[in-house]
């Protein structure tokens, strides 16, 4: 994936993740692995292989 569409794809999929964040019935483990999300996707290290 090119950054031109890894930026497109993150201004929608931010957003999402920052509602689950912010709503009080989200469960304390999907709040860990949306933050743990959103911090890979702003990372400049690539873990992928």
């Amino acid at each position: 994936m090119d950054l031109k569409k890894r930026a497109e794809k993150l201004k929608t999929d931010i957003p999402a993740i920052f509602l689950a964040l912010k709503d009080k019935d989200t469960p304390l483990p999907a709040k860990v692995f949306a933050g743990l999300t959103i911090a890979y996707a702003l990372s400049p290290v690539d873990f992928h292989t």
